[in-house]
């Protein structure tokens, strides 16, 4: 069998590593875990939204749409702890509710939220959680934290304040004794 000559063996160990650093590189171009900013629409785009509404109660003709169109309105209310209303839901049932925010389809994410479950189980806390993507759950956590990151996690009270916001990847005894904390 003939030998490999020393350029070809250079060539294959040079391609080697830069194989290993583009899938080095794939992998971390995953999920940031630096906050996510997101920007909110100015006051312009809230009036088309409105003039619709308006427009129907000018014809003051009553059409099936104008009905449709006001319990719209109701729904896009602040619930009274400003957070996203299935959290209030939440909160109406737990002392101390455990909320995740995560991107979906993200595996660390993922990973963080099942801990996080487990961890608010174990120091009897109710668990929940939020998909940072949609645009009216991002909007409400940024009204009531400075920041959003995914993932992170959130220990609340009952009466709506923040006990404690922790970034990252979050163990489930850290989320316990969080939890734990926030109930005494």
């Amino acid at each position: 069998m003939e030998k490999i000559s020393l350029p070809v063996r250079i060539f294959a160990v040079v391609l080697v590593l830069v194989g290993a650093a583009g899938m080095l590189a794939m992998r971390t171009m995953g999920p940031s875990a630096e906050p996510v900013a997101i920007p909110l629409p100015a006051k312009p785009a809230a009036k088309p939204a409105a003039a619709p509404a308006k427009a129907a109660k000018a014809a003051a003709t009553p059409k099936a749409p104008a009905a449709v169109n006001a319990p719209k309105a109701v729904k896009q209310t602040i619930p009274p702890t400003g957070f996203p209303t299935v959290v209030d839901r939440a909160l109406r049932q737990h002392e101390v509710l455990v909320v995740s925010l995560v991107v979906p389809g993200a595996r660390v994410d993922e990973l963080a939220a099942a801990e996080a479950e487990a961890g608010a189980k174990l120091g009897g806390a109710g668990f929940l959680a939020l998909n940072v993507l949609n645009e009216g759950v991002a909007r409400a956590l940024l009204k009531k934290i400075d920041a959003v990151q995914d993932p992170s996690v959130l220990v609340l009270k009952q009466s709506g304040e923040v006990a404690l916001q922790l970034g990252g990847f979050v163990d489930r005894e850290t989320v316990a004794q969080a939890a734990a904390n926030a109930s005494s």
